[in-house]
């Protein structure tokens, strides 16, 4: 009963997350708007912006799951010394799979985001300017 709520929760969290990132992504692209509009019209291909924005989406990925990673393993050493007086090991494979994990959810939250990036037209939005 403890594991199916352990994956209820994980599986809340991950949505949450990828509707934020998805959130995110999209207020940078549409405060981008002039800047991907001006590229496309200077001749960057639909596809050089899609890669920008999922490199850049994979490094937010990267940076938070570093940072969560390093915070989550802070937090569950000082609970365990503090309930159990005991300390946890480091699993590194874990780490790895946790940040890999971030950064492809990261790029999987931003591909509606990046698909209405290519999809700008430049005469438009340089009209509006």
């Amino acid at each position: 009963m403890l594991q199916t709520l352990f994956w209820i929760v994980s599986l809340v969290v991950l949505v949450l997350t990828l509707v934020g990132v998805g959130t995110t992504i999209s207020s940078i692209v549409s405060q981008r708007r002039n800047e991907i509009g001006l590229r496309k019209a200077l001749g960057a291909s639909s596809a050089a912006i899609g890669i920008e924005f999922y490199v850049e989406s994979a490094m937010y990925g990267l940076i938070g799951g570093l940072l969560g990673t390093a915070i989550g393993f802070g937090l569950a050493q000082w609970l365990c010394v503090a309930v159990f007086n005991r300390s946890i090991g480091f699993n590194w494979w874990l780490a790895a799979g946790s940040v890999i994990l971030a950064s492809l959810v990261a790029v999987i939250a931003s591909i509606p985001p990046v698909h209405r990036a290519t999809r700008i037209d430049p005469a438009v939005v340089l009209r509006e300017e």
